[in-house]
Order: C-alpha cells, then sequence, then structure tokens
C-alpha cells in the first residue's frame, strides 16, 4: 500500500489519513521527532514519527486510528 518515508520533507503539505481511513488533514511541518498536522483551520496534531506507516507519493498513513490520533492534538 504504501512506502516507507526516505525524505521526510517530501510529505510536506500532503494529505494524512489515519489507520481507520478518516481524512485527518495536511502534513504543515516536520521536526526532529514528530510530523505535524493541520486539520482544517483550527486543529492541529503533533505525532510523533514511529507512528507513520507509509507514503504513497499523495498520502500519508498512519498507524493511529482517528480516536486515538486525538491522544495527540496540540491544545
Amino acid at each position: 500500500m504504501a512506502e516507507a518515508i526516505l525524505n521526510w520533507d517530501t510529505i510536506v503539505h500532503k494529505n494524512v489519513r489515519s489507520k481507520d481511513m478518516y481524512d485527518v488533514g495536511n502534513v504543515i511541518q516536520i521536526t526532529d521527532a514528530d510530523i505535524v498536522i493541520m486539520q482544517g483551520a483550527s486543529r492541529q496534531y503533533k505525532v510523533p514519527k514511529g507512528y507513520v506507516e507509509g507514503f504513497n507519493g499523495s498520502e500519508v498513513y498512519l498507524d493511529l486510528t482517528f480516536r486515538e490520533l486525538l491522544n495527540y492534538k496540540v491544545a
């Protein structure tokens, strides 16, 4: 389905899907340990890179369900 990410910068501005295929937004930033996802105009998630399952060229796939992703919401 998706390949491992070799160059993290290639996923900036790409769509992100949770393990249960929920559209969770777009990658807006890459840090040393995390990816930052923006959903809509105001909801952000900071997810450890270890939860990124892969990238198919247009979408990033997480190894988290949408419910699990809520634990990474930035206040």
